[in-house]
């Protein structure tokens, strides 16, 4: 498959995938962490084997599909991100791109590491909730807070809740590190 994957029809892929399907019920963890990373970045990878590798509760399995994996629909992301722990919901705020939707999920069932990673990564697009949620959640962790107040998507007046609660310290980092056209509404 991945030899000849570019030059396959869907219905060619199907095959594929009802074979792949049976077969990672039946082989070892290390097989399918190599399968997972060797499928994760195919565009066209078989939907029913990367939607089984995603929900594995193996995050060596899972993990490199939930980052990298384009079959991963926005629906099924937001399931896992339900259902699973902190390091599929870590997986998962790694990906280039990331729906509200995916995004409010993980926002409101992950730890401080997952909001790091979401607040770092320019593909998170945010809800105001997401937004809000997170602004509520740095009020104890200053290195959040800053992290946020960089974000160049966040709506003014959430920037403004956040930098009545930050320290000086934080204050003054953020106008350290802040364009210079955000630097007078941070003033």
């Amino acid at each position: 498959f991945l030899g000849k994957s570019d030059q396959l029809n869907e219905q060619q892929i199907g095959v594929f995938d009802d074979v792949l399907v049976h077969l990672i019920q039946r082989i070892e963890t290390k097989a399918l962490v190599q399968l997972s990373k060797s499928l994760a970045p195919i565009d066209n990878a078989p939907i029913e084997t990367i939607r089984r590798l995603s929900c594995h509760d193996e995050i060596a399995i899972a993990g490199p599909v939930l980052t990298q994996s384009n079959r991963l629909s926005e629906s099924d992301l937001v399931n896992i991100a339900k259902d699973k722990g902190q390091g599929h919901l870590l997986a998962i705020s790694g990906r280039a791109s990331i729906p509200e939707a995916v995004t409010d999920v993980l926002v409101d069932r992950g730890d401080g590491q997952v909001h790091h990673a979401l607040v770092r990564n320019a593909g998170a697009q945010f809800s105001e909730f997401g937004f809000a949620s997170l602004v509520q959640k740095s009020s104890n962790d200053e290195r959040l807070a800053e992290k946020l107040g960089l974000r160049l998507d966040i709506p003014l007046e959430l920037l403004r809740q956040l930098l009545a609660r930050a320290t000086d310290l934080v204050r003054s980092r953020l106008l350290a590190s802040a364009l210079p056209e955000h630097q007078e509404k941070i003033q």
